[in-house]
């Protein structure tokens, strides 16, 4: 049995802090009233819509998990990011190396589940790029002065951003263990930061389009000294397009999938996990039509879901043909994300079969209809 009353407070925490955080943080009181506050478990917390529905906490908690994080907090997360990001480029410019910075990952899609979320921040040198084989002519490309491998070229970005960070944000963690982003994170930053060093890369099909959207980037990798092609802009375009179409269920689908991930007990998490969130937003794509409900019957994305990761879970042939949308490879390329599959479609399954208890208690098997059907304000 899923225990919705402690999966609501997990929510809750997630989305906006704890209580005792919200206190904390509050400019209108001193010290004292702050102490005592939290001592009579004062709530400063604004109550979110899904909070405010007269339902059961098994719906409360559905509607909640699809909701976008509050768009106040989303703000602060990309103006941080882009804090940062402005702050190193002057700095690197001030050194003779030119570059840009993109927003990329959950943050830019709008399917993050946190209020203080992480944000990735690419910083892409902006003169010099790799293009993709056969070159689309005519083109404006001429080759490069700089004769060194484009591998030694963002490499030095990486380095110079190390000594830069560390200077420009004294009192900031800076982390410089990961060998693909520098984590940022404390001190005047209200939001944790990981800053891609990164170059461009023009696939045939930006070539062919000059549209964004279809440009790809590379991504240093400091422990392998080695660029790693990723195509994150397209992945944004695909998902936000989808999503249009299905007036928002994409995305919300995405979000229920993350936050049912992050509200597992320790032992399932840890095989769950495996799938990324770009495996789960991914998985989402691949429901099409299944994403079709109107927005006062969303619930019924709780059964689209669990149908169709069913039936991945079952058709072994299906599961092992889908591509990730830009398709750059397919979702699932390991073991570990069948079983994590395995684990997904469980609590699933739980949330469904709560879900309808919850409405019809006298019906003692499970019957779809019966949130599919359900509407709520």
């Amino acid at each position: 049995m899923i225990d919705f009353g402690k999966r609501l407070n997990s929510l809750k925490e997630r989305r906006q802090g704890s209580r005792e955080r919200a206190v904390f943080e509050s400019v209108s009181m001193d010290s004292i009233s702050k102490n005592r506050a939290i001592a009579a478990g004062l709530d400063l917390r604004t109550r979110e819509a899904y909070e405010k529905l007269n339902e059961s906490d098994s719906i409360k908690y559905a509607i909640g998990a699809m909701a976008p994080v509050d768009k106040k907090s989303t703000e602060v997360s990309i103006s941080e990011g882009k804090r940062v990001a402005d702050s190193l480029i002057k700095s690197l410019r001030d050194r003779g190396i030119d570059t840009i910075s993109k927003l990329q990952g959950s943050v830019a899609l709008d399917i993050h589940i946190k209020g203080h979320s992480d944000v990735d921040m690419l910083i892409i040198k902006e003169s010099v790029f790799h293009v993709e084989s056969p070159r689309i002519i005519p083109n404006n490309y001429t080759d490069s002065d700089d004769r060194r491998t484009m591998e030694n070229i963002v490499k030095e970005i990486r380095l110079e951003s190390e000594k830069i960070l560390p200077n420009n944000f004294p009192k900031v963690k800076v982390d410089c263990t990961g060998n693909k982003s520098i984590a940022m994170s404390e001190g005047s930053l209200q939001r944790k930061v990981d800053v891609v060093p990164a170059n461009w890369y023009d696939t045939i099909a930006y070539q062919q389009s000059k549209d964004e959207n279809d440009r790809g980037v590379k991504i240093y990798h400091k422990g392998n000294h080695e660029l790693i092609e990723n195509l994150p802009f397209k992945h944004i375009q695909l998902i936000s397009d989808k999503d249009d179409r299905y007036h928002g269920n994409l995305r919300s689908t995405i979000r229920l999938m993350k936050n049912m991930v992050a509200d597992m007990p320790d032992y399932k998490k840890n095989v769950a996990k495996k799938l990324s969130s770009y495996d789960l937003a991914s998985i989402a794509y691949h429901m099409n039509d299944n994403l079709y409900l109107p927005y006062e019957m969303r619930l019924g994305l709780v059964e689209k879901i669990r149908a169709h990761i069913q039936n991945l879970l079952t058709n072994s042939f299906l599961r092992i043909s889908l591509d990730v949308p830009d398709g750059s490879r397919k979702i699932f390329d390991s073991i570990e994300k069948a079983k994590a599959l395995e684990v997904l479609t469980s609590e699933f399954t739980a949330l469904a079969q709560s879900l309808a208890k919850d409405n019809r208690p006298y019906i003692d098997n499970y019957d779809s209809q019966v949130i599919l059907t359900k509407r709520v304000a």
